[in-house]
């Protein structure tokens, strides 16, 4: 018995010293380590401050696991939106929040399927947000998805490829996007064991088994290109007549590789200078910009396989005559400027008008309102390539008159004008000794009139009459010419500019009749202003034929010249 006691007593000894060994709890080592158990107090830091609670760090004669300063928990980082198990100390001190709640319990820590871009995350709605900001894509969080496999299958859910699934007994196929096929096809009770494969057609025989086969059909798809179908009716890949069917030379490769997964055309420039393909029987790569449309071939076209082309948009066969009088046939979408006079480019008193050549149909607007009197006109510009641009625009002619020197007339910006310079015939004197514009000094160059480059016209109403009136009166100017006969009559003849130093520039040259018939430079010179008025001076009608001048219009009156 008493060694039975003595025995007891030595392991009563032995118990208490494994109770008593790593007995300490450090909330910080002094070799750094956060909440730990030790064997003797003397390991801990218990001189440094805790920035957390501004006070030394601390250690008890207990396990960490059993304190309030380390008790186990669950650390939530804010920043990251991750959820860890942390001991208190060790989460606060690492500016986390401490919760001692399981994690399922915590708001921040539940996770759900982060979408961003084509990719798909199993993360919380915190680090969601901050892949957002890091990557600058916008985010779809689907809260509702709360397993990881399922976040997965959800992501690029716009990829386009073949939905495989059985229907009456059948494997078959439908070209389709990830999502459709996922959420649609394979909820459906009609269908059973759906599979998406991303970049695959349904002709993929050898990777998926279906009743798709390849054929020569073709059709137009939703951006206008012509693609080949399959025998199940769904789109396979652009027209290519290379890899047809019905082409007894078609690659060796075609079944397994061109009807196997979706690819990016590559018979762009088989027709040569062709970006486009415009008409090509061969590829079916069009480019609605640069002028082709996939439509069904028509009368006279020919395309190698299928019924469908890159129809040209150019209005072909329609010669498009230009202000500088080139001619060629208008591009798809382009518009130029033509007037209603019958010669190339403008001449006084012409109509605007704005063509343009679409979907290889020319239409033709008038600048303005009908009867509009030029109040717009067509403005032309060319790129490098050739191709035109025309725009109709406000005739800026109404502050034309007022401006004294060229700078000012020429101001594109401000207004449409032309100077016309001093030329000895253009201004002259009248009867009240005014000047037609009154510029009495300057350099050569300032010495002219500002007209409009493009003439108004005038409605034949009162109010218009006026303005037409007044407008053409600017340009009024008289000739006056010094004539001579004998004491006892005779025919007039014309006094040299040299007698009594009298001089005028619209003087007569030969005999009287040259002031009058329209042979004086000084009347045609200066129908050149007139013109330019508005509807003033004398133009050619519709049919290209001259007006009369008005010494044409004396001498059908019969007018003597005394009188005129």
């Amino acid at each position: 018995m008493r060694r039975k006691i003595i025995l007891l007593f030595v392991l009563g000894i032995f118990l208490i010293g494994i109770v008593s060994a790593g007995n300490f709890c450090c909330e910080k080592t002094k070799q750094g380590a956060w909440c730990q158990n030790v064997n003797l107090e003397s390991e801990c830091d218990i001189t440094t401050v805790n920035e957390v609670t501004s006070e030394p760090f601390r250690s008890t004669n207990a396990f960490c696991e059993s304190t309030e300063f380390c008790q186990p928990g669950v650390c939530v980082d804010n920043e990251e939106g991750t959820c860890i198990p942390s001991a208190k100390s060790v989460c606060l001190g690492n500016h986390g929040f401490w919760s001692g709640q399981p994690k399922s319990e915590i708001e921040q820590c539940q996770l759900g399927c982060c979408l961003i871009g084509d990719s798909a995350a199993f993360v919380t709605q915190t680090a969601c947000t901050k892949m957002s900001n890091d990557y600058g894509l916008n985010i779809d969080w689907k809260a509702n998805i709360n397993d990881e496999l399922s976040c997965l299958v959800s992501a690029s859910p716009k990829e386009k490829g073949a939905c495989v699934f059985t229907k009456n007994y059948v494997k078959t196929c439908e070209i389709t996007t990830k999502e459709k096929c996922q959420n649609e096809i394979a909820k459906n009770s009609v269908y059973s064991n759906v599979e998406f494969h991303g970049g695959y057609l349904c002709t993929a025989q050898a990777e998926l088994g279906t009743n798709c086969a390849p054929t020569g059909r073709t059709v137009c798809d939703d951006k206008n290109d012509v693609r080949f179908v399959d025998m199940c009716n769904q789109p396979a890949n652009i027209y290519d007549y290379r890899y047809s069917p019905d082409n007894p030379n078609k690659e060796a490769n075609y079944l397994t590789d061109y009807w196997t997964t979706i690819k990016k055309p590559t018979c762009t420039d088989l027709e040569g200078d062709n970006p486009a393909n415009k008409d090509s029987a061969t590829c079916g790569d069009c480019d609605y910009l640069s002028g082709s449309m996939c439509k069904k071939k028509g009368i006279g076209e020919s395309v190698s396989s299928g019924d469908y082309l890159c129809k040209n948009l150019d209005c072909v066969g329609y010669n498009k005559e230009g202000f500088d009088g080139t001619t060629h046939y208008p591009q798809h979408e382009e518009t130029w400027c033509t007037t209603d006079n019958i010669t190339v480019g403008y001449n006084p008193g012409t109509t605007f008008f704005r063509k343009m050549c679409y979907d290889g149909e020319v239409t033709i607007e008038e600048c303005g309102m009908p009867d509009s009197t030029r109040q717009e006109v067509c403005n032309e510009a060319v790129s490098e390539n050739g191709f035109r641009t025309g725009s109709c625009k406000v005739n800026q002619w109404g502050s034309c008159y007022a401006q004294n020197n060229s700078a000012d007339c020429l101001d594109a910006n401000l207004r449409d004008c032309n100077w016309l310079q001093w030329n000895g015939y253009y201004f002259t004197t009248d009867d009240s000794g005014t000047y037609l514009k009154n510029i009495t000094g300057g350099a050569s160059n300032e010495v002219g009139m500002c007209v409009p480059i493009f003439a108004p016209g005038f409605e034949r109403d009162e109010s218009q009459t006026v303005l037409g009136a007044v407008s053409c009166s600017l340009a009024r100017s008289i000739c006056s010419v010094r004539m001579t006969r004998g004491a006892f009559g005779g025919a007039w003849s014309c006094k040299t500019n040299a007698v009594d130093g009298w001089y005028n520039n619209c003087s007569c040259v030969n005999n009287a009749d040259d002031v009058y018939d329209g042979g004086a430079t000084w009347a045609s010179e200066l129908n050149g202003i007139c013109v330019q008025m508005g509807d003033c001076g004398v133009k050619n009608n519709f049919l290209n034929k001259p007006g009369f001048v008005y010494s044409d219009v004396i001498k059908k009156l019969n007018i003597s010249k005394e009188d005129a």
